[in-house]
């Protein structure tokens, strides 16, 4: 490479510490001023980066895609598992709970039966 390299400098530094705020045009006009400095191998070997960084990280990102889908196909099947066991589990616990109603229910006319038999035979005993 070149001495002249423009990170060389403080204030070149400060500039490129900011990429993703500077424009591209203004980026790539910063490498087409890198063949006065540089040769057109070196030029070319940092477009060939650029551009191998560029299918490198196309590459992740599609990948990244196809993993997101796969997670939202899995999740949808899980809520739509998880509907359905909460719509039978809601259904159950309605037929338990009308059982329990049921079982209340008897309880009380066999309490109130039990009461008036003790009641009735209370009777009997007091005026016999």
């Amino acid at each position: 490479m070149s001495a002249e390299w423009p990170l060389h400098n403080k204030e070149d530094r400060v500039k490129y510490a900011n990429l993703r705020e500077r424009p591209i045009e203004e980026l790539l006009n910063d490498v087409q001023a890198l063949a006065s400095m540089a040769t057109q191998s070196e030029v070319q070997s940092i477009a060939a980066l650029g551009a191998r960084l560029t299918v490198e990280l196309s590459g992740c990102i599609q990948e990244l895609s196809g993993n997101l889908v796969i997670a939202k196909k899995q999740l949808v099947e899980r809520l739509d598992t998880l509907t359905t066991e909460i719509a039978k589990s809601s259904t159950e616990s309605s037929a338990h709970t009308s059982a329990l109603v049921r079982w209340t229910i008897v309880l009380v006319v066999v309490t109130g039966i039990y009461t008036l038999i003790t009641g009735g035979l209370l009777v009997v005993a007091v005026f016999r």
